[in-house]
């Protein structure tokens, strides 16, 4: 009698078990895992069929709970994407301006120097020749318009 109580037990106990809720969700390392309760960014794979319809309404509520705080969470990281693009333009403009002033500067420097020097090794200074000037106006032209030139987005 004893073990036909126990097997009536064992096979009860194992109609229960697979009544409960399933979730399935990705650990860290990829794996998929499987659980009976809900874990932040899991998904119900299998509604238990005997819950009152309030214990289903709320196993919902936390599956769509935990939908939203993943999409929120999504949300939070395109925002942050979006801060770190935009802090980067904002440097990028910034470099860009500063590399155009410059460049300015030494080509109007450039224009203005009736004769054009470079500095020898033992300090003294060497003026060039007024070819070499021209070319090196030329070349300041050509640094300005290459740093003061819009870049496209």
């Amino acid at each position: 009698m004893f073990r036909t109580l126990a097997f009536a037990g064992l096979l009860l106990g194992v109609q229960v078990a697979p009544q409960a809720d399933v979730y399935r969700w990705v650990d860290g390392q990829g794996r998929v895992q499987y659980t009976d309760r809900w874990v932040p960014g899991s998904q119900l794979v299998k509604v238990d069929k005997n819950k009152t319809d309030a214990e289903a309404a709320a196993a919902q509520r936390i599956a769509e709970q935990g939908k939203l705080a993943a999409s929120d969470t999504a949300v939070a990281n395109q925002q942050t994407q979006e801060n770190a693009a935009r802090t980067v333009r904002q440097d990028v403009a910034k470099t860009q301006e500063e590399q155009c002033k410059k460049a300015t500067e030494r080509y109007d420097k450039a224009i203005q120097a009736r004769r054009i020097f470079k500095t020898a090794p033992d300090g003294t200074k060497e003026y060039v020749s007024d070819a070499d000037a021209d070319a090196y106006r030329a070349e300041a032209l050509l640094d300005k318009e290459a740093a003061c030139a819009p870049k496209p987005k």
